[in-house]
């Protein structure tokens, strides 16, 4: 079985500082970009796309604990 993963951004918590999209395309599989929707504090909030390699990163380095990363089993 694979695996696929999930990237996770809670709205409430986090306040768009970009940690995670700079780690994650520094250190990361590139996966997280700023998205279009915006924080309560005026940040973009991250979104990812569905090629998150699970290195888990941007979870270890989010300041707010705002970011999890999920795993999935799938069939291949």
């Amino acid at each position: 079985m694979a695996k696929k993963f999930n990237v996770k951004v809670d709205e409430a918590t986090c306040k768009g500082c970009g940690i995670c999209v700079h780690i994650c395309e520094t250190k990361g599989g590139k996966n997280l970009r700023y998205g279009q929707k915006r924080t309560l504090l005026g940040g973009a909030l991250p979104e990812g796309a569905d090629k998150c390699t699970g290195c888990r990163w941007c979870e270890r380095y989010c300041p707010d604990f705002a970011i999890t990363i999920e795993e999935e089993q799938v069939d291949v």
